[in-house]
């Protein structure tokens, strides 16, 4: 390993993984962080450096690459250092076994070390050129902004899955985007920072920040080529979707209310045994069925069983509302615009806050949203 490389502490439960600097002082200023994670073999991956180097040259911006490899294996790990550029502001970070797009580009967020930091896809997907409206959306109102593909070049099926994925999702959390799965995002440090961008939930980094008061809009970038697979996906990935579908609408709604939603189910249960129960007493009380009957024996078992669960799905809601009740201090899941030193009027406090809504570059959809919950 590269002598100047240095080694994160390892926790039970944490991935392994090491940090190399490459052509970037520990102590140089960054103003972007570009953050590539690399599943596999990345044969563009010179193209893509030099691309976007030259972008952000012409944009006067010092500027550095995070790649996260994730479990490459030591051959590909050898090639991909091969293919960097000579010179190129690259810092690596090397998981010993593979952990995922999501978790790679969480790690890669947590240690990019400029105030923007950007995701940009492992391919020619989008043109370079775009990430410009990115940064300009960034340095006006927003926080944090998610690319758009338009107009979209993969086939029908792909876009009719995508579109029926991205409306659900927008229906569910109420942030209107159109491309959660486009591989390129921008966004300021301190969502980073403030927001938890932790395990497999870093594709719904724009819906946790949203929820979190940020303010979060789209930019339309050029789609270039689609990679991967084409067509209808096997069983296991519609799964994943309903699966992450739900765990959002549950991230979103009742992270700080888990009463509401085990409270309702609780009582769906209670209810619907007491009715089964209350159904058998009745059918005794007027003998409507042969006493000893087996199936009012498999009824009454349902019927407790039903009630008995209800009361444990209630009571884990109620620990849930102590729990965050004894912990809310230490807690905040909003931002604020702004913060008042003691006893100073709001006028006083120097410039004014930005408008919440911004007007998007030409040909862009931006949407600025605002937090909160039910």
């Amino acid at each position: 390993m590269n002598p100047d490389a240095a080694r994160n502490e390892a926790t039970p439960g944490d991935e392994p993984e090491r940090v190399e600097l490459g052509a970037v002082p520990p102590s140089a200023h960054v103003d972007v962080s570009a953050v590539i994670a690399l599943m596999d073999d990345c044969p563009e991956l010179e193209d893509i450096i030099r691309q976007y180097s030259a972008e952000f040259r012409d944009r006067g911006v010092a500027f550095e690459f995070v790649l996260v490899l994730d479990g490459l294996g030591e051959r590909r790990t050898a090639e991909t250092r091969a293919r960097l550029p000579a010179g190129a502001p690259v810092r690596l970070v090397i998981f010993n076994q593979p952990f995922g797009p999501e978790r790679a580009l969480a790690t890669g967020y947590r240690e990019a070390r400029g105030g923007f930091v950007v995701s940009l896809p492992s391919y020619m997907q989008l043109d370079p050129g775009d990430i410009h409206r990115v940064l300009d959306a960034l340095s006006g109102d927003y926080d944090l902004v998610a690319g758009w593909r338009v107009p979209r070049v993969d086939p029908w099926t792909n876009r009719l899955q995508s579109w029926i994925y991205n409306r659900l999702m927008s229906s569910f959390t109420g942030v209107d985007l159109h491309d959660l799965n486009c591989g390129l995002t921008g966004m300021r440090r301190h969502v980073i920072d403030e927001v938890l961008v932790e395990g497999n939930v870093s594709r719904f980094l724009p819906v946790l920040a949203h929820r979190q008061g940020f303010r979060v809009g789209e930019v339309r970038v050029r789609h270039l080529r689609e990679k991967g697979r084409a067509g209808f996906f096997g069983l296991g990935v519609y799964v994943r979707r309903v699966l992450d579908v739900v765990a959002l609408l549950f991230i979103t709604r009742f992270t700080r209310k888990p009463l509401r939603f085990f409270g309702v189910a609780g009582g769906l249960c209670v209810l619907l045994g007491v009715a089964i129960c209350g159904y058998l007493g009745f059918d005794y009380m007027l003998g409507l069925s042969v006493v000893g009957d087996p199936r009012n024996r498999a009824s009454l078992v349902i019927g407790v069983a039903l009630i008995v669960l209800g009361v444990n799905i209630f009571s884990i809601g109620l620990v849930g509302e102590i729990i965050i009740f004894t912990n809310a201090r230490h807690v905040r899941d909003y931002t604020l615009e702004r913060e008042l030193g003691p006893g100073l009027p709001p006028a006083s406090e120097g410039r004014a806050a930005p408008p919440r809504e911004a007007a998007p570059a030409a040909g862009d959809r931006a949407t600025s949203t605002s937090g909160g919950e039910e």
